[in-house]
């Protein structure tokens, strides 16, 4: 829930914004932080103590499951994590309280697309590859390719699959976010190597797997020794401004010092935009 009695910076990023820099004390780190609160709109702050840049991403709501052929929100037999072996594509998954597999919620599909580029049988463009020698993946009535995910083998039950156009989403989604701290670590001055911490917040960032995360290029390619995630990062920071006259008081120092970029007006956004759609570690 928005905190609607905290400032704001700028008036452009939200009082969830300053409640995830509270939560997670990157205003006071000496190291170069990376702070996601990854939703249908993605917050991306980048700094220390010494300075703070913060934007909103148009990630859209693939991440939670929307907008997919068999997406669904993560409730009770919702795929939330899977595995498929590089070798023999064979897939092996988890569900949402151990019940029968009925969709796929966003950590799911995010280790499905990250396992097909592990695999290469999708390209660094995104696209499904003709010549994979695989029974998985398959033309669906409509002309469109798709990986079989679940095999259920009746008549009456759907296969549970991720089509081109699935990942065609993900991809956008993903470039959003990417594209957003590329441009704040552009405007910091920082290389890849100076970030010391890197900070998931949000329902999705919560529950991705933060080397399928990586795997499609979402975040950086960072060592997962140093990515946290960190739960309800706004909901912890409005707690902490409920009880707290001293929190408050730190909220206003945030809201007047974190510096906010606006992504769509940025010289570097659509090249930048363009580079983060790529899979780039396949």
């Amino acid at each position: 829930a928005n905190v609607y009695f905290l400032p704001v910076i700028a008036g452009f990023v939200g009082s969830d914004c300053v409640a995830d820099i509270l939560a997670s004390r990157i205003f006071s780190e000496e190291d170069i932080c990376l702070l996601l609160d990854i939703g249908t709109n993605t917050e991306v702050v980048v700094g220390n103590k010494k300075r703070l840049l913060a934007c909103s991403c148009a990630s859209g709501p693939a991440f939670e499951g929307a907008h997919i052929k068999h997406g669904m929100k993560a409730s009770s037999g919702a795929i939330e994590s899977v595995q498929i072996d590089p070798e023999t594509l064979e897939v092996r998954f988890r569900t949402i309280d151990d019940g029968e597999p009925r969709g796929l919620c966003g950590s799911g599909i995010v280790d499905i697309v990250a396992g097909m580029v592990r695999a290469r049988i999708i390209d660094e463009n995104g696209t499904i590859r003709r010549d994979a020698d695989t029974a998985r993946i398959r033309v669906s009535k409509n002309g469109v390719r798709e990986f079989i995910v679940v095999q259920t083998g009746e008549e009456e039950a759907e296969d549970i699959v991720v089509t081109q156009e699935d990942i065609r989403k993900i991809q956008l989604a993903k470039a959003a976010i990417r594209t957003g701290i590329s441009i704040l670590m552009q405007e910091m001055n920082v290389e890849l190597e100076q970030i010391g911490r890197v900070y998931m917040a949000g329902a999705f960032g919560s529950y991705v797997d933060p080397s399928s995360a990586r795997m499609i290029g979402m975040i950086p390619s960072v060592p997962l020794s140093i990515v946290t995630s960190v739960g309800n990062a706004a909901g912890t920071g409005a707690r902490m401004a409920l009880v707290s006259s001293k929190a408050r008081r730190t909220c206003e120092r945030i809201s007047r010092s974190v510096e906010y970029i606006e992504l769509a007006t940025h010289s570097n956004f659509r090249s930048t935009f363009a580079e983060s759609l790529r899979f780039p570690y396949r």
